[in-house]
């Protein structure tokens, strides 16, 4: 499958530029479609709204480690606080994948509510999980090689070179 790397124009500052990817063809960035889903769930919406909070941080501050939770080579936002699990009795919360390139660059990715203790075995969150990791994996293998950059702009590709996972 082939990514593409793209500017979340709304979310960049002067501090740190937003990315996100784009399978193939398809018309929506995997922000735009975790962006666009529903919570319909008060305590959802509570942590929705804190998850956004943290993108305004980050912002405003700079992609720093301690607002991510670690998944492997991938990162999840937001690090779940205790008041955020003690206010949800349901589920684990929402979660957005995403990857930390450094603290000015970060490629927010997709998500959803998590059910299951391991995102791999939750329904809402395993291919989302794994697409992290696999882009996460793809994209140091190819900075170690020289074939990927980092930009101003963000993530670029060497000419002739197609971002797969």
């Amino acid at each position: 499958m082939v990514v593409a790397f793209e500017n979340i124009p709304e979310l960049c500052s002067g501090n740190v530029l937003f990315q996100s990817v784009r399978f193939g063809n398809e018309p929506l960035s995997e922000f735009e479609k975790f962006d666009q889903q529903e919570f319909t769930r008060d305590v959802h919406i509570e942590e929705l709204h804190y998850l956004y909070a943290i993108i305004e941080e980050i912002r405003k501050r700079g992609a720093k480690e301690y607002y991510f939770k670690p998944e492997g080579p991938a990162k999840a936002l937001p690090r779940v606080t205790e008041l955020v699990k003690n206010r949800n009795k349901i589920d684990f919360g929402i979660r957005l994948y995403c990857i930390l390139v450094s603290e000015s660059l970060v490629i927010l990715l997709n998500g959803g509510i998590k059910t299951k203790r391991n995102p791999r075995d939750c329904p809402n969150l395993c291919t989302h999980f794994d697409r992290a990791i696999k882009i996460a994996e793809r994209l140091q293998k190819g900075l170690k090689e020289g074939l990927i950059y980092i930009s101003e702009q963000g993530i670029q590709l060497e000419e002739h070179v197609e971002f797969t996972i």
